[in-house]
């Protein structure tokens, strides 16, 4: 049996219809919310690799540029230096 909730939508009285429809419903908002969070997490990764990208550039640009009458930087400071924020 059916029940016209309106024109457009007509609701089935028989509960495993409803269960598949609420079950339907379910899966799209999971698949859904799968696709925003891969999306933030793939904006995330390139904003870090650009952070880190930025990072090497002013580590190399330090040791390029650097005073030569300074004593050379030791492997820890290189270290420092590329360790992320």
């Amino acid at each position: 049996m059916l029940i016209s909730k309106n024109d457009d939508e007509i609701i089935p009285t028989d509960a495993e219809a409803c269960d598949e429809k609420v079950a339907s419903q379910e899966e799209i908002y999971l698949e859904e919310t799968e696709e925003e969070l891969r999306a933030i997490l793939i904006s995330d990764n390139s904003s870090q690799s650009e952070c880190i990208d930025e990072r090497l550039e002013q580590a190399a640009e330090e040791l390029i540029t650097g005073d030569s009458d300074d004593p050379p930087l030791s492997e820890e400071a290189v270290v420092d230096i590329l360790r992320p924020a």
